[in-house]
């Protein structure tokens, strides 16, 4: 078992990142247990943050499917651990969830990002466009705040020679800009900042205002 420091180490103006909220329910019974079970197979903090983020980022498959914009507890982290899939936004509160349940600070980032490798599918869902507004992320603290980006798993990368988002437990784990092949891949436009939960009126109304019809 794992002793943690971390609420000792941060300032308490920002405990905010530690609670739970309606999106990140990490009180939830079943977010609570796999917390309790990724933190009994860990042997320090830094390997705890490291396995969640991973076990989050291979475990459940990235897809848009499911995205409802009229469905807010669609986006909680419960219902993605039931869904056992989702896409960026979903993934990434559910990896400060069970970050959170085992108090390790965590909180939400979003930017908007072009993705030069979107498949085709992809962009005749948006118009045709290939860039996605509010692209999520998480971001954890340990010695200081870390950038994590779960939303594409491990044999999705090998498939599409994307480079694998991968935290060693000192780094940012973010989209770089070229695949493995040297091909274009992803470009960060717009920093749309930090959150303790998910601002999802904000989210819709940007959705809205770029995607327009496309969603209705």
């Amino acid at each position: 078992m794992i002793s943690l420091t971390i609420r000792d180490r941060y300032a308490m103006n920002n405990d905010a990142y530690l609670k739970p909220t309606f999106f990140i329910d990490s009180d939830s019974e079943k977010i609570r247990a796999l917390a309790n079970n990724l933190k009994s197979s860990s042997n320090s903090e830094k390997d705890l943050a490291i396995q969640t983020f991973r076990f989050v980022r291979d475990n459940f498959p990235y897809t848009i499917k499911d995205f409802q914009i009229d469905n807010p507890s669609g986006f909680k982290a419960s219902s993605t651990l039931e869904a056992q899939r989702g896409f960026c936004i979903p993934k990434s509160i559910l990896l400060v969830a069970l970050l959170r349940a085992n108090d390790i600070p965590a909180r939400l980032h979003f930017a908007d990002i072009i993705n030069h490798r979107s498949p085709q599918h992809f962009r005749d869902l948006m118009g045709g466009s290939n860039v996605f507004i509010f692209h999520g992320y998480a971001e954890v603290f340990l010695d200081k705040w870390y950038k994590l980006t779960p939303s594409f798993e491990s044999s999705l990368c090998i498939k599409h020679d994307f480079p694998l988002c991968d935290f060693t437990g000192s780094n940012d784990a973010i989209f770089k800009s070229y695949d493995l092949k040297g091909r274009q891949f992803v470009d960060y436009i717009k920093d749309r900042g930090v959150y303790a939960d998910l601002p999802f009126d904000d989210m819709v109304k940007a959705f809205l205002e770029f995607y327009g019809p496309l969603l209705s």
